[in-house]
């Protein structure tokens, strides 16, 4: 048996890892720890939360298998289990049983919450080789599962891998080296029909590059994956993109501390981007950890509404007695409304003068100027806003940033829970929805203005 393993590739590390040095980091909009789940020299990775309980795999040592490793000395990887309320773990960790678990690596998994189906990553057993790897499908119920059965579109000649499901469990998106595509890996999909799964189809260009796209997460029409794709921070990077009624997004890089330059990849959310796990190497050790993440930024609740920038509602109560009149007013931007009241916003700072025209229809006369005023729009109580909105032939939604001549100690955006601190940012216009913008003061440790936008 163990000769038969020196012939074993290392395809299944290969086709998931690589390895660079870490750098530490300092992260003010998020804090990240560590979840106890291994000693320092094993391997934990691909986080998955089912139930309350944390699925992953390592290669943490068993007594079952403890001399069964890799051509590279390497422990093998095994499903476990965990119970787990956020970062404190709360039970005994559980390998998966035997069968679920192989003497070969397994894992990473997904879970089909409909039919309580586990979707995981094993390298395949077969009469020749043992070196592809391959999707395996088990149904658990009453705490057992079921002996696993093959995915249709595994191959021995090439790997099917990384398995996730949307939350309906209709839709498959997997990694394979499969002929035909465009890089080292790429990134496929299936959907459910009449119960059966159909021909894996690419994602396409806008998803996968000559590089290797792995490690797949779907939260609601939101795609996450890892690449080394060039362009990112370190080797291993998260991307994020939407399906539209025009297919996937261009993907875009998650910021720091998300990524970095490490291996960062197996992302798995609670809350959005705001919280969640993901997968990485970083660290003086470079073995593969499991993180727990949340941002120390919260939402608002309430949020100040300007948009257009400057809106005023305008009425007369001296005269509104009168009948059959006609009530005209002059903003001093050059725009005229007729009727009481009116309502009527300005796109920019300034001093206007308003004024107010009633006509009497029944003699046909206007007395001109029953109402003057000066109306000054200074800084609207020192709340920043937001011009310039359009699309370009790209479809992206732009956003310029002005302040109102207010100096803030930092702002940023929060768009869909994720941070953006660049003061002009684009977003797909189909299916962004930009919740928030905030900006925040640190003397006054508040948010002094939101801004919020939903893109139907």
């Amino acid at each position: 048996m163990l000769k038969k393993f020196k012939h074993i590739t290392q395809e299944i590390f290969n086709f998931f890892f690589l390895t660079v040095l870490a750098i530490p980091f300092i992260a003010q909009d998020y804090s990240i720890e560590s979840l106890n789940l291994s000693k320092l020299k094993e391997s934990v990775h691909s986080p998955h939360l089912i139930d309350g309980q944390l699925y992953f795999s390592s290669d943490v040592k068993t007594k079952a298998y403890k001399s069964f490793k890799n051509q590279d000395g390497l422990n093998f990887h095994d499903l476990y289990r965990v119970k787990i309320d956020r970062a404190q773990i709360k039970g005994k960790i559980q390998r998966l049983p035997d069968g679920v678990n192989t003497i070969l690596s397994d894992g990473p998994i997904t879970f089909d919450q409909k039919e309580s189906k586990l979707y995981y990553t094993s390298t395949q057993n077969s009469e020749e080789k043992f070196s592809t790897i391959g999707i395996f499908i088990s149904k658990l119920k009453n705490d057992t599962f079921s002996k696993p059965e093959g995915f249709i579109y595994n191959n021995t000649s090439y790997n099917v891998a990384h398995p996730c499901l949307s939350e309906d469990g209709n839709l498959l998106i997997f990694a394979s080296d499969m002929p035909g595509g465009v890089g080292k890996s790429d990134l496929y999909f299936c959907r459910l029909k009449n119960g059966k799964w159909t021909t894996p189809k690419s994602l396409g260009d806008s998803i996968n590059t000559i590089f290797k796209e792995n490690f797949p997460y779907l939260y609601k029409n939101q795609l996450y994956f890892s690449s080394d794709r060039e362009g990112g921070i370190g080797k291993l990077d998260i991307y994020r993109s939407f399906l539209t009624t025009n297919g996937w997004t261009t993907p875009k890089l998650l910021s720091s501390p998300i990524n970095t330059e490490a291996n960062d990849f197996s992302i798995f959310l609670i809350n959005g981007i705001q919280e969640g796990y993901l997968s990485s190497d970083r660290g003086e050790l470079r073995k593969d950890k499991i993180l727990y993440f949340k941002t120390t930024i919260t939402e608002p609740l309430d949020y100040v509404e300007v948009d257009p920038i400057f809106c005023y509602d305008f009425k007369d109560e001296k005269f509104s007695d009168l009948k059959d009149v006609t009530y005209e007013w002059e903003f001093g931007d050059g725009q005229k409304k007729l009727g009481n009241p009116v309502n009527h916003c300005f796109d920019r700072l300034g001093s206007y003068s308003v004024s107010l025209h009633i006509t009497d229809n029944y003699i046909d006369y206007t007395y001109k100027n029953l109402y003057t005023d000066t109306l000054e729009i200074s800084t609207q109580n020192n709340l920043p806003y937001i011009v310039c909105e359009s699309f370009n032939d790209r479809y992206d939604f732009s956003i310029d940033l002005h302040s109102c001549n207010v100096i803030y100690d930092h702002f940023y955006w929060l768009v869909d829970g994720v941070i953006y601190k660049d003061e002009k940012i684009s977003l797909p216009k189909t299916i962004e929805e930009v919740k928030y913008v905030t900006w925040q003061n640190d003397k006054l440790d508040q948010v002094v203005g939101v801004k919020r936008r939903v893109i139907q």
